[in-house]
């Protein structure tokens, strides 16, 4: 990541002895004096300019749009505000500055700035920024304690528990901010995803608390539910159906595998083998067609995954029903539709910003931690008249949320963008891809009007993903 930092003084040096070697940052300071020293002192500083850092054709220099962070530490509020106001003309939009007087914090709030006050809470706060726009921190008693702030992940293990599993001795929950109101937790009160949490604790707690929550450590499926569920239809490939699945199995923190199937679909016993060395296998066998039974067993909260073989439904049936995707959408868990293209070495995801296409791409960063996989995001650029923007600003709109994401993830993504039908372009892609995961808002549609998610999953040759949850 790119930071700009205008002032060379005693914040800005304790804050470059925090930052990892996956900082490059560019320093303005009219000493020449101060820049030396530091560029002798940190590898990440890979440019300085000896220039007053409040003008606009300094700024412009440095190539002050290029930056995805832009930090005013100078000792002068005017040249900090100066610095942030042209820095967000131009489109930056992680904006932070020092605030010597306190009454001109409201100016920097104004302009977009986060203002903090203070010396070294002041380069702790900078740092657990740049590690995660979500987490703010804030000193209390004049360094004694720290408040944090925090947004509830799926992925944390505290999610479905009671507020007692944050009443630690080093830290303590203090209250909640829930959709907008704030109340004060009992200890038997439930986090929920999307709650936001005022956390109190000792000083330099940050990491210990995040090891408790497992901030950043890969769960899925494991926040849907702790085992799979494998459904085997009449006319499938069950032996490499269970192959992919147990691929599956081992490469994440799975406990057990359901297998549902009928009398039509025969003895499975001799194609599950020696997978029962490995894992917990439970074989339930339904009366009648599998299918009727989807719904109703893959409701059940214990299912991380089903897994299925991709099947269609007859023309007329599919105008009315996109089969697939409603069927994601009437389960509790994701929904893998298997292709046996396995190993997963190539994740695709399909993005347009919306916040299932933000939820596929957090499993799909998930997943490959645990596969050692590479994630590429597709974004397809439809016409003006389809979308109602111009092409060029949705698409660097999209592309940013892309970046934020990757920096939020700590995951590195390959970009694709590409013009035309989603469908065709996605299908086209897939080819180069093991495994897509795909965000779907809805499961709805007009009686003659395409269901993209549908087509997608449909046409698609690799396995599929939905996540509809």
């Amino acid at each position: 990541m790119k930071v700009l930092i205008c002032g060379a003084g005693k914040v800005t040096r304790h804050l470059l002895a925090r930052l990892g070697e996956s900082w490059h940052v560019t320093l303005i300071d009219k000493s020449e004096d101060k820049l030396q020293d530091l560029i002798a002192k940190s590898e990440n500083v890979q440019k300085v300019i000896a220039a007053d850092g409040s003008s606009p054709v300094t700024l412009d220099d440095a190539g002050v749009v290029d930056f995805d962070y832009v930090l005013a530490l100078t000792e002068n509020d005017k040249v900090n505000l100066a610095v942030c106001d042209y820095a967000g003309s131009q489109g930056v939009s992680h904006l932070l500055a020092l605030v010597n007087e306190e009454e001109n914090k409201e100016r920097f709030q104004k302009i977009g700035a986060r203002p903090v006050l203070g010396s070294t809470m002041l380069a702790k706060s900078i740092h657990h920024y740049l590690q995660d726009p979500r987490i703010n921190l804030m000193s209390l008693t004049l360094g004694q304690a720290e408040i944090m702030e925090m947004d509830v992940a799926d992925h944390f293990q505290v999610v479905g528990k009671g507020a007692a599993s944050l009443m630690d001795e080093d830290w303590r929950l203090v209250a909640i901010l829930r959709q907008n109101e704030m109340f004060f937790p009992n200890p038997e009160t439930i986090i929920e995803v999307g709650d936001r949490l005022v956390i109190v604790g000792q000083p330099d707690s940050f990491k210990a608390l995040c090891t408790h929550l497992e901030c950043g450590i890969p769960h899925f499926p494991l926040g849907y539910g702790p085992d799979l569920l494998l459904a085997l239809l009449p006319g499938s490939n069950h032996e490499q159906l269970v192959k992919e699945t147990m691929h599956l199995a081992q490469n994440t923190k799975v406990k057990s595998l359901t297998v549902l199937s009928s009398k039509e679909v025969g003895d499975i016993q001799d194609t599950l083998g020696a997978w029962t060395q490995t894992i917990d296998i439970k074989v339930v066998t339904v009366d009648g067609n599998v299918e009727d039974h989807l719904e109703k067993i893959g409701s059940q909260e214990n299912y991380g995954i089903m897994v299925l073989h991709p099947f269609e439904a007859s023309f007329f049936v599919s105008l009315a029903k996109p089969t697939l995707i409603s069927l994601a959408h009437s389960i509790s868990c994701p929904l893998l539709v298997a292709r046996q293209t396995h190993p997963y070495e190539r994740i695709l995801v399909p993005f347009n910003a919306t916040s299932k296409a933000e939820s596929a791409l957090g499993v799909a960063v998930d997943l490959a931690r645990q596969f050692g996989a590479e994630v590429a995001v597709a974004v397809v650029e439809e016409p003006e008249f389809i979308r109602g923007v111009e092409e060029e600003e949705w698409t660097e709109s999209v592309l940013k949320r892309v970046r934020e994401l990757a920096h939020i993830h700590k995951f590195e993504f390959e970009e694709i963008i590409k013009k035309g039908n989603p469908v065709k372009e996605v299908v086209a892609l897939a080819k180069d891809f093991n495994l897509i995961v795909l965000g779907s808002t809805t499961k709805d549609k007009g009686l003659f009007s395409p269901h993209v998610g549908e087509h997608m999953a449909q046409d698609v040759p690799c396995s599929v993903l939905i996540i509809a949850k």
